[in-house]
């Protein structure tokens, strides 16, 4: 017991806090066409995961009759970009020092940017950012996967208002009496 009480803080230390996008604010009432997700080539293991958590938070919006990835040039394509500013060197170097047990504060500024395109064609461009001042440290949870959920969010709401892409149209009901 005691084994296990001295390596809780040190698996904890080591691991930090995890941030997974998770399930969007956002649910739609009606589905869209098709659409073909476009996202950036991923470089790292990491990014390729976030990219999967990134369309299962889409899919599970309700929004999406079909997602499909890549680029189509027939129909409907929606290209999502992300751009973050990472504290400066200095910050991060005492951050490490101090193993990340000391709140360094930093300026961050997130950005997203959405474009829906129709056979090729640009129809909408949207960009959101957010910006603020946080801290570097394992205990301090990481403002930006807050401020990509808050971005899609607000995409999404604004593909619903401007009614870009139209939506899928559900077959009648017919109902026959005897």
């Amino acid at each position: 017991m005691k084994r296990l009480m001295a390596m809780a803080p040190l698996a904890l230390m080591l691991g930090g806090c995890v941030n997974s996008l998770g399930p969007l604010d956002y649910k739609a009432q009606q589905q869209y066409v098709p659409v073909s997700l476009m996202l950036p080539a991923p470089y790292l293991r990491i990014q390729e995961q976030y990219q999967a958590e990134l369309v299962d938070a889409l899919k599970g919006t309700g929004a999406f009759s079909f997602l499909d990835g890549g680029y189509n040039p027939h129909g409907y394509s929606l290209q999502i970009k992300e751009s973050h500013d990472t504290p400066n060197l200095a910050v991060a170097f005492f951050g490490a020092l101090s193993l990340f047990t000391l709140p360094l504060p930093y300026h961050y500024q997130d950005g997203l940017t959405g474009n829906i395109y129709r056979d090729g064609h640009l129809l909408k461009h949207y960009t959101y950012t957010r910006g603020g001042y946080s801290a570097i440290a394992w205990y301090v949870p990481s403002v930006s996967t807050t401020n990509e959920r808050e971005m899609l969010g607000d995409l999404l709401r604004d593909m619903e208002r401007d009614r870009v892409v139209p939506l899928v149209i559900a077959p009648a009901q017919t109902s026959i009496n005897p």
